[in-house]
Order: structure tokens, then C-alpha cells, then sequence
């Protein structure tokens, strides 16, 4: 065999090469590097890390808008339950507080209360504790987005780690990126034997390059669209095509969902963001109120009017306020016994992954598109100058 045939066959072998190494960097670049390498502006960022915010954003707005409600996922809470979670710890809280602010505020007479009351009172306490729960859990239904901003908390533990939100998006596309990998060979190879055939008749020493930067665009362009396109599938004789993507809705949902639920939608997530932010505020409003009602029930009027009459109205309403605090205090760990009710009372993830496969294509397109439509054109670009660099180096074999 001559040299100049095995320069020939080579082209659409180096093609294939070059298909499949541009969509492998365009899928590598899509994701890395996390932080920024080079000097800009020569130097590159992955493009989900690089706009993170944006992404993590579009995100949260088709789970938020389209996907599930807070009202709703919250009517889901069962007062009652949550109060058998919870009963054996608030029993213990209430004795706790009684015997501290007691202490505290009227140490003498507590030394001087006979066992029988002091345990009358334990008793009458703990009885009213279930009542305030309920009424706190109602009231939060009620003021839920003033305790919960859905929104903020999605984005902000998407974005405090851009790894994750990689993992979440190689996750739900792991089968997008290895056929645009793939087929990179296939387009690549396609192409390169017409490239051939033209070099077997026209030998013009810019074919090389020219052929290379087409190849390089096409097999990036082509994988990237076939992901999505078309939408709907469309019968052609007895072939269905259909975007790759929009054929696994099902399959993707599932993942998806599963993420979310798992990794930032968790009771114990959504408690620690109301923890940590204004919402812990309004929680701790709600739950001094009832606790000073608790105060004001188990005293009833005669009790009270005792206590006003030997201590003061001033020092009376200070006894409300201390057990009110020591309540709020103690509320982060005894709201921790209720988490795993929670999870399984709210089924976040089966919620998400039933709306997301009733999702229309064109809304379902919005999980992994929008990855893609950021720079998409640089990617198809640098496939390009891969291609051309690839056809300058077999021109100069060739010369």
C-alpha cells in the first residue's frame, strides 16, 4: 500500500479522533475546572461553577414554580403526630423549666411546696404543652413564608458547593454526556470520508484545515442538539427519533428528585435554614406566646391572682417571659426527635418525581438545558480550532 493510501484512509481515522477528543472537552468543560485557570482573559472556568448563582437560580424556579408548593407540602404535618413524636421530650422540658424558673424566681417557696403539689403542677404542665405545640404548628402553616424561604435555601446549598451542583447535573445527564462523547467517533468518522473523497480529487493544501474545523463544529453541534431535538418524537417509516434526553423523562425524574430530597430538602435541612436565618425569629415569637398561655392556664385565675398578689404582676410576668426563653432554647433539640416523622409525613422526593414526569417536554427540557445553552457557542467554537489544528497538522505530513 502506497503512502498516499494511507494518508487517505487516515483521514476520516484522525476525523473520528478528533470527534470524539472535541465533545469529550466540551463535556470536560462544561463542568472544570471549578476555580478559574489562566490569566483572563486567557483561561477557562466550567461553565456550571463559573455561573453557578444562574444555574443554580433556573433551577430552583422549575422546582419552586412548577414542582411543589410549601403550603401544600406542609398541610402534610399532622399536629397530633408531631405531638407523639415529641411527648416524651417536652415531659421532660416542662418539669425542666417548671423547677429552673421556680428556682429562680421563688426559690423559697419551692423548697417549702409539699412533693404532692409540686408533682400536681408537673403533671397539670405537661398537659398543656401538647395543646401549644398544635397551636404553634398551625400557626406556622399559616406564616409559613415568613419562616421559609424556599427559594434562598435551594440556591444557597446549591451554590456553597459547586461540586454539587456538578454531581447533580452529571448525575441526571450521565447518558447525555457519554453519547455526546461517543458520538463525537461516529459523526467525526462520518464526516472524514467525505473529507477523503474530496482530498482524492481536489488535493488543495487548505482542504485539510478547512475540513477539520467543519468536522470539529459539526460533531460538537450535532451532539449537543440531538440531546434535545427533536422535542416530540417524530415517525419516519419505522424509525421514532426523539432527543435523547427527552426520551428518559421518566428515568431522569426519579434521579432527579431523589437528589433533591435526599441533599437539600431534607426536615433537618429545612429546619437548620429557619435556624440560621430571620424565620428562627417569628418561631421563637410563636412558641413565647404559647408558652406564656401555658403559664397563665396552669396557674388558672385563683393561682394567679395568689402569685400577682405575693410576688407582683411585674415579677409574674418576668416567670412567663424566663420559661418562655428557656422553652425557645431547648426547642432546636427537641424539634430534632420529629425529623424522620417528617421526611417520611412530607414525601418530598415521591412529590417531585411525580410532578416532574407530568412535566410538558418543553418544561421538562428546562432540568438539564440550560447547562448547554450557557457559552454553547464557545464550545462549538473551541470543537472548531480543535478541528483546524488537527487538519494544519496532516497538511504539514503531507507537504
Amino acid at each position: 500500500m502506497s503512502l498516499d493510501s494511507i494518508f487517505l484512509l487516515s483521514i476520516p481515522i484522525i476525523a473520528a479522533l478528533v470527534g470524539w477528543l472535541t465533545n469529550k472537552l466540551a463535556v470536560w468543560m462544561t463542568f472544570y475546572p471549578l476555580e478559574y485557570r489562566g490569566n483572563r482573559p486567557f483561561g477557562w472556568q466550567g461553565i456550571i461553577p463559573s455561573k453557578a448563582h444562574k444555574m443554580a437560580s433556573k433551577a430552583v424556579e422549575l422546582v419552586t414554580s412548577k414542582l411543589i408548593s410549601v403550603e401544600e407540602e406542609f398541610e402534610k404535618l399532622n399536629a397530633e403526630e408531631i405531638v407523639g413524636e415529641m411527648r416524651p421530650q417536652l415531659d421532660v422540658l416542662s418539669k425542666h423549666i417548671i423547677d429552673s424558673v421556680m428556682q429562680q424566681e421563688l426559690p423559697l417557696v419551692w423548697r417549702l411546696l409539699p412533693r404532692t403539689q409540686k408533682e400536681q403542677l408537673y403533671k397539670e404542665t405537661a398537659a398543656q404543652f401538647p395543646e401549644a405545640i398544635s397551636n404553634v404548628l398551625l400557626e406556622v402553616k399559616s406564616n409559613i413564608h415568613e419562616l421559609l424561604d424556599v427559594n434562598r435555601m435551594l440556591v444557597e446549598g446549591l451554590t456553597k458547593d459547586p461540586e454539587m451542583l456538578n454531581r447533580i447535573f452529571l448525575k441526571c445527564g450521565e447518558k447525555e454526556f457519554k453519547f455526546i462523547e461517543h458520538s463525537g467517533r461516529i459523526f467525526g468518522f462520518v464526516f472524514g470520508l467525505i473529507q477523503m473523497l474530496v482530498w482524492n480529487y481536489y488535493q488543495f493544501w487548505w482542504l485539510l484545515p478547512i475540513g477539520g474545523l467543519v468536522v470539529g463544529y459539526l460533531t460538537n453541534f450535532l451532539a449537543l442538539k440531538l440531546i434535545f431535538r427533536p422535542v416530540h418524537p417524530v415517525k419516519i417509516g419505522p424509525i421514532v427519533i426523539q432527543g435523547l434526553f427527552m426520551k428518559r423523562q421518566d428515568e431522569v425524574s426519579k434521579e432527579y428528585a431523589n437528589i433533591l430530597a435526599t441533599e437539600l430538602l431534607t426536615s433537618e435541612q429545612i429546619f437548620e435554614f429557619i435556624v440560621r436565618t430571620n424565620g428562627m425569629d417569628v418561631l421563637a415569637e410563636l412558641c413565647r406566646k404559647h408558652v406564656k398561655n401555658i403559664v397563665d392556664t396552669t396557674t388558672g385565675s385563683t393561682r394567679k391572682l395568689i402569685l400577682k398578689l405575693a410576688i407582683g404582676n411585674t415579677k409574674y410576668e418576668k416567670m412567663k417571659a424566663v420559661a418562655a426563653e428557656m422553652f425557645v432554647h431547648a426547642l432546636p433539640a427537641s424539634i430534632t426527635t420529629m425529623f424522620d416523622y417528617a421526611d417520611k409525613s412530607l414525601q418530598i422526593g415521591e412529590t417531585l418525581e411525580n410532578k416532574l414526569k407530568s412535566l410538558s417536554k418543553l418544561d421538562f427540557e428546562d432540568v438539564l438545558h440550560p447547562i448547554f445553552q450557557e457559552d454553547e457557542h464557545i464550545l462549538i467554537l473551541v470543537g472548531a480550532v480543535l478541528g483546524a489544528v488537527a487538519g494544519f497538522i496532516q497538511m504539514a505530513f503531507v507537504l
